[in-house]
């Protein structure tokens, strides 16, 4: 039986869940004794220092009494005295990942802010949050290292099996572990993408650099990432009055060195150049819906697999308003053009792995996993495939194949029983997958999909074919739904 427990809540809530408005907005130019007034007038304890609405200082109680009071007078401004840079959490990072930080810099707060950088709130940690961390504590120090360079980055890696089998033995949500996972490839994806920026700024490629937005598709937008997932990536960035090829050339610089970083960090290259490296998941959002346009127009088979991979996107990176434009432009197109029937032919290809008579249907080509069930392509996938195509049949904008069941029941699509049979397949394939994901890693094998079915206890085996007859069922409703309206 899959549970959830406090210190499970640790790894899977979010900042802004905790966050509060304990703070006060100074000017650079305020003074240290106007500014401790405000703090006591509304009753806060940290004073936030800004130039020109942006956040470039901190000064906290215990700056103020420790060091402040006595190092300052009347005409001390802020910016003398302030703390910078600032350090700091975003919105939708995970809570164990603020109390990490503040463990690791020795703080009692850290500012919050969303991608643009805009401060929103205040996480503190407090007496109460370290007692609930319980056993956890070491499993966050150890995931908590320097960010600035890349051997840090790929220690919160390699820490990501240690961390599923822990959860695994803890009879965790494989859903839960899975987002944790594709929170901590996130984490990494913004690290590596910081550290690009800095070495991209010293080839002065253009003045004035736009604002963009970094894309993660497939799973990792879903947050339903198994361990070792390749990159999916793109860019979608803003157009200004500079030369459109070096704005262009300056992302491509960009790309090619987080995408180096990424792989450096074992989240391995794309097999399918489906990278920002590549000019096709790189561009300004008119040309990006523009290719959109053009993809859903002509429909080709190759055109409609671009959307398939691209529909699961998430902004991981910047100005998250980018890939929301896009998000609504392909949305408006898709059901414009009534091509759900397209886009299912794109998929058609995967089917659950269970055949006429019951039995499973093993890899017969690929001589590697001869013999093998490839329980992702051949089981998650065409779940979650015929799940995002009645999403967008009913205009569901969730990203997660649970979310979308939820809406689906909403709307009387799926009834009780079946989002419930369909959440527990899931769950039961992804706890397969992980397992083995798992023991390949401590047995120094190369992480995969397949499975051995004999490995398998008779009654998972039992319980795997009821969810895989189910699936194929459901994918054939799928187009059986689809065709009322689309065939």
């Amino acid at each position: 039986m899959f549970k959830r427990s406090n210190s499970v809540d640790l790894f899977t809530n979010k900042v802004m869940d905790y966050m509060t408005d304990d703070y006060v907005l100074v000017d650079k130019e305020q003074t240290v004794k106007n500014s401790i007034e405000k703090l006591r007038t509304e009753k806060k304890s940290t004073i936030i220092v800004e130039d020109n609405k942006k956040v470039i200082g901190i000064i906290t109680e215990k700056d103020i009494l420790k060091r402040i009071v006595f190092t300052s007078n009347d005409l001390t401004k802020v910016s003398e005295v302030m703390t910078s840079p600032v350090k700091f959490v975003y919105e939708d990072d995970l809570l164990f990942h603020a109390v990490g930080k503040m463990r690791k810099l020795n703080l009692n707060h850290l500012p919050v802010f969303d991608m643009g950088l805009k401060i929103l709130g205040m996480i503190d940690m407090n007496t109460a949050l370290q007692a609930e961390l319980g056993d956890v504590v070491n499993q966050i120090d150890n995931m908590t290292y320097d960010e600035q360079d890349v051997s840090g980055l790929i220690k919160i890696k390699q820490q990501q099996v240690v961390l599923a089998e822990n959860m695994l033995d803890r009879n965790v949500y494989p859903g839960d572990i899975s987002y944790l996972l594709s929170f901590l490839n996130n984490v990494i994806y913004r690290r590596a993408i910081r550290l690009a920026e800095k070495r991209v700024a010293e080839k002065n490629i253009i003045k004035d650099i736009p604002d963009f937005s970094v894309i993660v598709m497939g799973s990792g937008g879903r947050m339903e990432s198994f361990l070792h997932p390749d990159q999916d990536n793109g860019i979608i960035y803003e157009t200004n009055d500079q030369d459109p090829k070096k704005l262009d050339l300056y992302f491509e610089e960009l790309a090619k060195d987080f995408t180096k970083t990424l792989d450096d960090c074992d989240i391995p290259f794309c097999k399918g150049d489906l990278m920002a490296s590549n000019p096709l998941w790189r561009k300004s959002l008119p040309e990006w819906k523009n290719q959109v346009s053009q993809f859903l127009d002509n429909h080709t088979p190759q055109d409609m697999r671009h959307i398939d991979m691209l529909y699961d996107f998430k902004s991981v990176y910047g100005k998250s308003e980018l890939a929301d434009k896009l998000r609504f432009h392909l949305n408006e197109k898709l059901h414009e053009k009534k091509l759900l029937k397209f886009l299912y032919f794109s998929e058609e290809e995967s089917d659950a792995a269970i055949g006429f008579f019951g039995q499973f249907i093993l890899e017969k080509n690929d001589e590697e996993n001869i013999g093998l069930l490839n329980l992702k392509h051949t089981g998650t996938l065409p779940l979650v495939e015929s799940i995002r195509l009645y999403s967008i049949k009913h205009k569901v904008t969730k990203t997660s194949t649970f979310e979308r069941l939820d809406e689906l029941n909403k709307l009387k699509v799926l009834n009780d029983d079946e989002t419930d049979f369909f959440k527990n397949a899931h769950r039961f394939m992804s706890s397969i997958l992980l397992k083995n994901q798992v023991e390949r890693t401590k047995q120094g094998l190369t992480i995969k999909n397949f499975i051995n079915p004999k490995s398998l206890l008779e009654r998972e085996k039992k319980v795997l074919k009821i969810y895989l007859k189910k699936i194929r069922e459901l994918k054939q409703r799928v187009r059986v739904d689809i065709g009322e309206e689309y065939f």
